[in-house]
């Protein structure tokens, strides 16, 4: 399924249709940070046995409430695949588009950076390309306003990748001086849901004139409808109970299970394999 990246006014960027999961503890954080591993794209190159062919962004999301208020935080952890020389990696094919796409995406991470950080220094920013690409546009939260970021740069001591360590740390310098503050986030989980149920009824009344002209053309009514079916998705999702959401989380840890059996990377068989259990620390 190709999931598409939106940007609610109120609840910021989210990603319709995305899969969520209420934990209760570290293990079960663990476990799903371990099938999302599993499942990520690798490949091997000259340079290395296990590439990554694809970032990986694991989102936790902390809701407490308090009464009828509610403090929401939200915390990216980020895994970027590294940029890539094809005389190096000696990539062809499907590895030689996969590097090229990866290269693409941290060149607009760079640019979204740069500007960032000349803002600094300015009294009016220049305009910020977050939607030039899917992971900047994913991450503008954590890349400006209201957040805290940590970036960690990897490199190499090999000779032969100094260019690489030095652009590495060139990215970084620049991300240094990027400022940003976080806040409370708290409001009302009530108000949050009424604020849906209007926009929902809002959307439905332009639909009714769809047919009259009043929604405009055939594409403007497709848009209409996807929106309202995001709103919806959206409204249901914060009237969800914790019981009914623990239900849900149940089946998708099934379906997990019987993804990981089925590729023969069940839990069971590799604690057999490494002698190590689930809780055994890396």
């Amino acid at each position: 399924q190709k999931l598409e990246i939106r940007q609610h006014p109120k609840l910021g960027i989210y990603v319709p249709g995305l899969t969520e999961t209420p934990v209760a503890n570290y293990l079960e954080v663990k476990k799903l940070q371990e099938f999302g591993a599993k499942c990520r794209s690798v490949a091997a190159t000259s340079m290395n046995d296990r590439s990554s062919r694809s970032h990986c962004v694991f989102v936790f999301e902390m809701v407490c409430k308090k009464g009828k208020q509610q403090l929401f935080s939200k915390v990216n952890l980020v895994d970027l695949a590294g940029s890539e020389r094809q005389k190096r990696t000696q990539a062809e094919g499907d590895r030689l588009k996969e590097g090229a796409m990866i290269n693409q995406s941290l060149t607009n991470l760079a640019i979204v950076i740069n500007k960032l950080a000349e803002a600094q220094t300015k009294k009016k920013g220049d305009f910020v390309p977050f939607r030039n690409s899917k992971l900047t546009y994913l991450l503008s939260e954590s890349l400006s306003g209201n957040s805290k970021t940590v970036m960690m740069a990897a490199i190499s001591p090999a000779a032969d990748s100094y260019d690489e360590s030095m652009s590495t740390l060139r990215f970084a310098q620049s991300v240094k001086a990027i400022k940003t503050r976080a806040v409370k986030n708290e409001e009302s989980s009530g108000a949050t849901v009424d604020m849906l149920k209007a926009e929902v009824a809002k959307l439905k009344e332009m639909l009714g004139g769809g047919g009259s002209g009043g929604a405009g053309g055939g594409e403007h009514v497709d848009v209409l409808k996807q929106q309202l079916q995001e709103s919806e998705a959206l409204a249901a999702k914060l009237q969800k109970s914790y019981e009914e959401t623990v239900v849900e989380a149940q089946a998708m840890e099934d379906l997990r299970k019987n993804a990981l059996d089925d590729m023969g990377l069940s839990f069971s068989e590799i604690e057999e394999a490494y002698g190590v259990k689930q809780n055994t620390p890396h």
